[in-house]
Parts: structure tokens; C-alpha cells; sequence
């Protein structure tokens, strides 16, 4: 029997003997990574300048429109100054206009007041003085007059009472004005209280205040002249007796403008023109 034999020794190749240790594999990184950080860090740093020179051109145009703000702020306070100088001269003058308004509203002409009083005497009724007087002339003059009481007139004889006041309420004491008291000569004392009546209805004076001071009987003083030739020896003249009255009252406080149609009634003509006139101006409202 046949045997087979296989020498392996023979087939192999000879190979150079490994002596030393291996070299090791050099492994180069990529640079790619640098350069991207260097990128971002030079964008973010040209970013960065780049905002501060904006912003640093943004406060230079800023700071310029400050100074411009500035001037134009000076010019417009100058400004402010001339206006509220113009308008304490306006005020002023507006305060002068009023005053002097005033003055005109508050004028009762004394023109006026005659006219009233001529067309409310009657006809038995003769004025023989008109005075003006203060509070405390009127005060003295009140406290002075002592009526008689023969002199007053009966209930029968007197139809009202001149002095009785028109509301039995308590009015207010009234205002600081000029005191017109009334004197003269009626033929009876009816003929006085009617003088007081229509006194009381004048728009010139106050009806509260109108009042009758003083009333008494006098003998007549109506002095008679006789002509040429006629002696006074040979004739008697018997007069009857007359009353002597004082009226007191006081100037109302109502303003001109109030009384305009009354003021042109009784031919105030140069008052109601100053009224009329200051009302077109805007002085004296309507």
C-alpha cells in the first residue's frame, strides 16, 4: 500500500525576517476647523466694529439734531417771552377798557333823573329842592326829622301808607348808594302820598328805601304881588295851608345798561350813545 507524503516546507515562500517594532501610520488632521473658527471670530469681530461706528455716527447725528432742538427751543422761549409780554399789555389794557366801562355803566345823569321825577310829580305837588347826599348826611337828616303827629294824615285821609313796605319779609340792607332826598310844598297829604307812590315805581330809585321823611302843615308862603296902583292895605288874601314834605330814598345800583331804555325815555341821548357804543366793542355785554 502506497503512502502519501506532503512536504509543506518546500511550497512556502521565504519571507524577510520582521526585526524591530513597526513603524506606526502617521494620521494629518484637517485644517478645516481653524479656519472656520478664525472666520467666525474675524465676522464677529468686524460685526462688532462695524456697530460701533454706526452707533458712534448715529450719537454724532443725534448730538447735532440736539443742538439744532436746542436753538430752535431758545428762539421759540424768546418767542414765549414777547407773547406773555403782549399779553400782560393786553390784560392791562382790557382792565383799563372795563374800569373805564364801568364808570360809564355806573352813571346816573342827573338829566335823567329830573325828567323821571317831572314826569311823576303831580299835579298838586310842587319840588322845590333835590339834594345828594352821603349815608351819614342822610343818616343825621333821618335822625333829626321829628314828625308831628297832628301833622300825619288819618287812616280816612290817607289812602296808603307811603312808608308801609312793599314785602313784609326782612330785605337786605341795601348798598352803599347816593341818598336823594326830596323837599317841597303839596296841597294835601294825599297828594304827597301819591308823590311817594309813583316815586316808588321809578326804575332810577330804589322802592324799598323810598320813604316820607317829614309831612306837616305850614301856612302858605307863596308870596302875592299886587300891580300898580293897588294898595296891599286894602286887600286881604286868605291862602290855605300847604304841606311841606321831605322824601328820602336812595339811587338803585342797577347799572346803566340795564336801564338803556329808560335812559333814552328821558332823552339821556349822550349816555345811552357811550353805552351803546361800548356794547359794540364788547365792554358792556347786552
Amino acid at each position: 500500500m502506497y503512502s502519501l507524503d506532503i512536504n509543506f516546507l518546500n511550497d512556502r515562500v521565504e519571507r524577510p525576517a520582521e526585526t524591530g517594532r513597526p513603524d506606526p501610520r502617521i494620521v494629518q488632521d484637517s485644517p478645516r476647523p481653524i479656519f472656520l473658527g478664525v472666520g467666525v471670530a474675524a465676522l464677529l469681530l468686524g460685526s462688532v466694529v462695524g456697530l460701533w461706528v454706526f452707533l458712534q455716527s448715529r450719537n454724532a447725528a443725534l448730538a447735532q439734531r440736539q443742538a439744532e432742538l436746542d436753538s430752535e427751543l431758545a428762539a421759540l422761549q424768546a418767542q414765549l417771552s414777547e407773547v406773555d409780554t403782549i399779553n400782560q399789555q393786553i390784560s392791562a389794557i382790557n382792565t383799563e377798557v372795563q374800569a373805564l366801562g364801568s364808570v360809564f355803566n355806573q352813571i346816573k345823569p342827573w338829566s335823567a333823573l329830573l325828567q323821571d321825577f317831572r314826569d311823576r310829580v303831580p299835579a298838586n305837588v310842587r319840588i322845590g329842592l333835590i339834594e345828594q347826599l352821603s349815608d351819614e348826611d342822610s343818616a343825621a337828616a333821618t335822625a333829626a326829622a321829628q314828625p308831628s303827629p297832628a301833622a300825619q294824615p288819618s287812616p280816612a285821609a290817607s289812602p296808603a301808607d307811603p312808608n308801609a313796605p312793599a314785602d313784609p319779609a326782612a330785605a337786605p340792607a341795601p348798598p352803599a348808594t347816593s341818598v336823594v332826598q326830596i323837599s317841597g310844598l303839596a296841597r294835601s297829604f294825599d297828594d304827597v302820598n301819591d308823590f311817594v307812590l309813583t316815586l316808588k315805581r321809578s326804575p332810577f330809585l330804589e322802592a324799598e328805601s323810598t320813604r316820607l321823611l317829614t309831612a306837616e302843615l305850614i301856612d302858605n308862603p307863596t308870596q302875592i304881588e299886587f300891580g300898580e296902583g293897588v294898595q296891599a292895605s286894602d286887600i286881604e288874601v286868605e291862602l290855605p295851608q300847604v304841606v311841606e314834605y321831605t322824601i328820602s330814598s336812595r339811587l338803585t345800583d342797577l347799572p346803566a345798561s340795564e336801564l338803556f331804555q329808560d335812559l333814552e325815555r328821558t332823552l339821556a341821548v349822550g349816555l345811552t350813545a357811550r353805552i351803546q357804543a361800548l356794547r359794540e366793542r364788547g365792554v358792556i355785554q347786552p
